[in-house]
């Protein structure tokens, strides 16, 4: 009975780390992780936020040697895949670690305590279990959530998102602008295209509405400036490069929140389905998509977009030029055009907010 106090102790100072990690680490469980040895904690680490170390990772680099022979315990079943970081049970066994302590099994590593056992690792699961359940309660509600994509646009009454100079500053009202600011509270993460970001250079935040997304930039060819507001640390950033570009790590390594996902290029802008995948396997499951006219086209043409918010203000810019808001080479037969269903039209200030769902059938 003492010793399962000692234990539960132990868990709880690293469920106090992880509640560090607040809301940065969302849609990724908050972890904290305490390695012991000798009756004392030699090794603290949390999740600092999404896409960042793990909590064993860093403990393990507290700890450095002292982590032979030790024990550690940890909020959530040490990982056992390859997703942004290495899987962290590689990582423990490799360090000697004598015995893992966890709190709550984790869904998404079946294999975890199976492979600590079969490199010499004792495990034990359950410790304080109900106490880490609050910590980890929006991390098993999200794993519930469905996937959504979601498309925004700006547009004029013309069907354009900017003049054939690519000005689109602004297009809609300021009650238009605030309520996509909310709208940012409410999904995993925003997406844009490289043309986008390099235009109109956005930060993507939800200008103190509330948490702030994920930011995901498609830049296949990385032409987007390091020195741009996607990249200045504020909130965690995803790159979505061509998997043909090799050895790019070094060109970001000094930039704080930047995560690197490679994927076919061609075979992405006929199927944002690839695209989609790769960013579930992150653990990102709702998307807004803000622009521009060819990533809408990869999405809704692959049958990916679920829904669309389009603002419509009261305006014309006219001219062959300019950009519209759907890309793209589009469909030769109206028979194959994308069906709306359930769309509403409502008043926001001066502009139009037409949303409704999207449908290839």
């Amino acid at each position: 009975m003492k010793e399962k106090s000692i234990d539960e102790n132990y868990m709880r100072a690293a469920i106090k780390l992880a509640w560090k990690g607040k809301n940065d680490v969302y849609p990724n469980p908050k972890v904290g992780c305490v390695i012991v040895k000798d009756k004392k904690i030699v090794g603290r680490g949390w999740h600092k936020f999404f896409g960042g170390v793990h909590a064993e990772a860093e403990a393990l680099i507290d700890a450095g040697k002292l982590a032979k022979g030790a024990d550690l315990y940890v909020t959530l079943e040490p990982c056992a895949n390859y997703g942004k970081r290495p899987p962290c049970v590689k990582a423990i066994a490799e360090a000697g670690i004598k015995r893992v302590f966890f709190a709550v099994k984790d869904p998404n590593a079946p294999e975890s305590a199976k492979f600590l056992r079969a490199n010499g690792v004792k495990v034990y699961g359950g410790v304080c279990k109900k106490e880490a359940e609050i910590l980890l309660k929006d991390f098993f509600n999200h794993i519930k959530i469905k996937p959504l994509i979601t498309i925004k646009a700006a547009m004029t009454l013309d069907g354009k998102i900017a003049s054939f100079e690519y000005d689109s500053k602004w297009i809609s009202c300021k009650k238009s602008r605030d309520f996509v600011h909310k709208m940012r509270t409410q999904y995993d993460a925003v997406l844009i295209g490289s043309n986008t970001a390099k235009k109109d250079n956005p930060f993507l935040s939800a200008h103190n509405k509330g948490k702030n997304p994920i930011r995901i930039v498609v830049d296949f060819n990385l032409k987007v400036p390091k020195n741009y507001h996607l990249f200045d640390g504020s909130a965690p950033t995803i790159i979505v490069y061509d998997e043909k570009i090799k050895n790019i790590e070094v060109e970001y390594a000094e930039k704080e929140k930047i995560i690197l996902a490679s994927v076919n290029a061609e075979a992405a802008k006929k199927d944002f389905k690839i695209i989609k995948d790769k960013l579930i396997s992150f653990g990102i499951k709702t998307v807004l998509i803000e622009g521009g006219g060819e990533i809408f086209s990869w999405a809704l043409f692959s049958g990916c977009a679920d829904d669309f918010y389009f603002f419509i203000a009261p305006k014309i810019i006219g001219g062959k030029n300019a950009i519209s808001v759907v890309g793209g080479r589009g469909v030769e037969k109206i028979k194959d055009a994308v069906k709306i269903k359930h769309m509403k039209i409502s008043k926001i200030g001066d502009d139009y907010l037409a949303r409704g769902k999207c449908s290839r059938e």
